[in-house]
């Protein structure tokens, strides 16, 4: 077996030594030819940032936290793998996109006509290609932009880190001014019923109710003073005191109970609300920076050294494999047609 792997090895080395002038010029038309196919592309650069996301970047639960610490809460807490996952999202949003294209005039830019068939498609496809989001093994994000011009690479790159904040903060803000405005609509509502209430008390006052408890024990009092002393009169006027603490009392309390209720709730709406008008009207960085891109001084693509090493490699074995199969037809023997036998 030994012996047939050294045939083998040594018959490719013949074969190798026999053909090496056609597979020398065939290498070096190849790596000439690759080499010089590489200045007929235009070089691209890449531009990169590093970010972070935040826990959260609500004001209100950051400013205005009463309850225990909370990491979460914590202005400067980085985000966890849950609040990332929702930044490359926001990331890969359309309107980030189609704030690209109309900042940097990317159709124009890009050499397509809008009025080609599937040129926005092609369009979208083609600024895709140019965009690389992707996590990185610390749990950052990376936004990498690639293009022919290395300052308009860098440019995209940063204009996307002041979108981050743009298209979060509007869609957070969307969010509060919903919850702003019910709760003010709410609030409305329960100042109309706390001042029907109010009115209703002040009804129970006009009949000389006041305070139930209090009144009660000291019209009883006095009630049982005017007894004892046999005071017709004020015994009359007593009474006439009782029945109108028996008829307006309750009611006075139950309107007190619903007040200190409506007014509870009104103060936790009123809570609310202001929570809400803060994010809806404050905005903090959604994000924070580690790396911001500059324009690169050196092409990733293409890489001549290895285009031409490749492409002679390929174009070597595919030869050698021609070859091979050209000296075995040659070496084929022709089939004669048996002699007749007398």
């Amino acid at each position: 077996m030994q012996n047939n792997d050294q045939y083998n090895s040594f018959s490719l080395v013949k074969f190798v030594w026999k053909w090496r002038r056609w597979l020398l010029i065939i290498g070096l038309a190849t790596a000439i030819l690759s080499l010089l196919c590489t200045y007929l592309v235009a070089p691209r650069y890449k531009s990169t940032a590093v970010i972070y996301a935040p826990r959260t970047n609500s004001m209100s639960k950051i400013l205005l936290n009463k309850e225990n610490y909370n990491e979460r809460l914590e202005v400067k807490a980085y985000a966890l793998q849950e609040e990332t996952e929702q930044m490359m999202q926001i990331l890969n949003a359309l309107e980030i996109k189609d704030s690209l294209i109309s900042r940097f005039k990317l159709a124009e830019h890009y050499d397509i006509n809008l009025d080609s068939k599937g040129a926005e498609t092609k369009l979208y496809k083609t600024l895709t290609n140019n965009l690389t989001f992707k996590r990185t093994e610390f749990g950052a994000i990376s936004i990498t932009v690639s293009d022919e011009d290395p300052q308009i690479a860098c440019d995209m790159a940063d204009y996307i880190l002041s979108l981050v904040d743009t298209v979060k903060n509007r869609t957070e803000r969307e969010r509060a001014a919903a919850a702003y405005y019910a709760l003010k609509r709410q609030v409305d509502s329960v100042n109309k019923e706390i001042a029907r209430i109010d009115d209703s008390i002040q009804v129970c006052m006009e009949n000389g109710v006041f305070e139930l408890k209090e009144q009660t024990n000291r019209v009883m009092q006095q009630w049982a003073i005017a007894v004892a002393q046999g005071n017709q009169a004020a015994i009359s006027r007593l009474e006439n005191e009782q029945k109108k603490l028996a008829e307006w009392g309750p009611r006075l309390d139950a309107w007190h109970d619903l007040q200190y209720n409506f007014r509870e709730y009104q103060s936790l709406c009123k809570e609310k609300m202001m929570s809400a008008q803060l994010d809806m009207q404050g905005s903090m960085p959604v994000k924070f920076v580690v790396d911001r891109p500059i324009p690169a001084d050196k092409k990733y693509f293409p890489k001549r050294s290895v285009i031409m090493i490749v492409s002679t490699f390929c174009v070597l074995a595919i030869s050698l494999i021609v070859l091979l199969m050209i000296e075995k037809i040659e070496e084929k023997p022709s089939v004669k047609p048996e002699e007749s036998v007398d």
